[in-house]
């Protein structure tokens, strides 16, 4: 009972976790990596400004000197207002030629470019030649930052994979410590259903004596009875019976937390079971209530046709207690290896907040909606359902009615 809650719990605090690490990591990667882009920077400007004086030289040189040095720590070119090239020491040869068509629109601002060019990855800083704010031109200085990028690539793998890892290892303590935390509470769970199967178990003698006596006493001494006796004797023996069904709902729900109830399943023909429940559901029903139904015909289903049966009737009771005036509409269909039970009412429906709380037992929160049950109904219908490996499903607005779908499989 309580094992959904463990895997919620697990997969909460694993799902936090993971989100807290990852973005710890994201953080650190950024951080690394724009900390390294600042650092690639300065040292360009600081080769800039360093050799600037030698590099504005070449700006009077007649044509354009390009000298190669592939043991180069960093490169540079320099270009007139005109984006022609005057001069360039290389560390790639032929660089200058695809730098050129890619040059920046705007030359008059510095300005720092990323590039990728035959596997190597280049870092690129843009600077104006100005004499008295007028542009003369610009260089470019360089440097490879290849081992750099592929050093970030593989710090991101091990960050992922060290992600995966924690996580992995934070689910199973996370698993383990839900476990011992929800030790104390399923012992007090285990006292519980035990009191409530014990306490049911007991009380259904002395109620069935309490009912035989009543019984007894309404044969023999009826007619010496005043009316107000006989109005009392009848309220007792309908209490008697509701306290009854109340204990076999009880008892019901108990032995399945116990998992002491198992099914008494055999194939029977779904269709003559849901036609006799309506036809004797629409005899109770006021004039103000219209019944139809569309029961496809020969639908075979393996299970326990008692069960099936009072799942009907809690669905269908639910229905009639809640729809005043309007339509109830009982279907069964086919789809695929599954059988699909539909109950709709146009009744006062169920709000929002009570939609996910209603097959718990004994809640009676929506107050528009409380009468005479008991509250185990619903959470009785849900566990005859789950008995059969199907699912039932719940869609309701506020005075515009209510729909219980339930699928059923056919087969073993």
């Amino acid at each position: 009972m309580l094992n959904p809650i463990r895997r919620k719990l697990t997969i909460l605090f694993t799902i936090s976790f993971f989100l807290f690490l990852l973005i710890i990591l994201i953080l650190v990667y950024l951080l690394m990596f724009k900390t390294m882009e600042q650092q690639q920077r300065e040292e360009l400007e600081n080769h800039y400004l360093a050799q600037q004086h030698d590099l504005i030289e070449h700006m009077d040189d007649g044509g354009p000197t390009i000298s190669y040095d592939p043991n180069r720590s960093y490169f540079y070119y320099v270009f007139n207002a005109e984006k022609e090239i005057i001069h360039g020491d290389e560390q790639f040869k032929g660089f200058f030629k695809t730098l050129i068509n890619h040059l920046p629109a705007d030359i008059s601002e510095s300005r720092l470019a990323k590039v990728e060019w035959q596997q190597e990855h280049l870092m690129l800083l843009y600077r104006p030649i100005k004499s008295k704010e007028q542009l003369m031109g610009f260089i470019v200085v360089g440097q490879s930052i290849t081992d750099q990028y592929h050093f970030f690539q593989r710090m991101l793998w091990v960050f992922i994979i060290l992600t995966l890892i924690a996580t992995l290892l934070l689910s199973i303590l996370s698993y383990y410590l839900a476990g011992k935390a929800m030790e104390p509470i399923e012992e007090s769970f285990a006292k519980q259903k035990r009191f409530v199967s014990d306490a049911s178990h007991e009380l259904r003698t002395p109620l069935s004596i309490f009912y035989s006596s009543l019984e007894l006493i309404e044969s023999e001494d009826k007619e010496h009875l005043s009316p107000i006796s006989n109005e009392v004797l009848d309220d007792l023996k309908s209490e008697a019976i509701s306290m009854k069904e109340l204990l076999e709902d009880l008892l019901f729900l108990a032995r399945n937390d116990q998992k002491n109830f198992s099914l008494k399943k055999e194939f029977f023909t779904l269709t003559d079971l849901v036609l006799s429940i309506g036809r004797k559901f629409s005899l109770i029903l006021p004039d103000s209530i219209q019944f139809n139904m569309n029961i496809e015909q020969n639908i075979q289903m393996f299970g326990d046709q008692n069960r099936i049966q009072e799942l009907l009737y809690i669905l269908l009771d639910n229905a009639r207690r809640y729809t005043k005036e309007g339509i109830i509409m009982l279907s069964l269909e086919v789809s695929g290896k599954n059988s699909i039970i539909t109950v709709q009412d146009s009744g006062i429906g169920i709000s929002e907040n009570a939609l996910t709380r209603i097959f718990e037992r004994f809640y009676r929160g929506d107050t528009a909606r409380t009468g005479s049950g008991t509250g185990l109904g619903l959470s009785i219908a849900k566990t005859i359902v789950d008995l059969h490996q199907g699912t039932i499903k719940v869609k309701s607005e506020k005075e515009k009615g209510t729909i219980f779908i339930i699928i059923l499989p056919m087969e073993k």
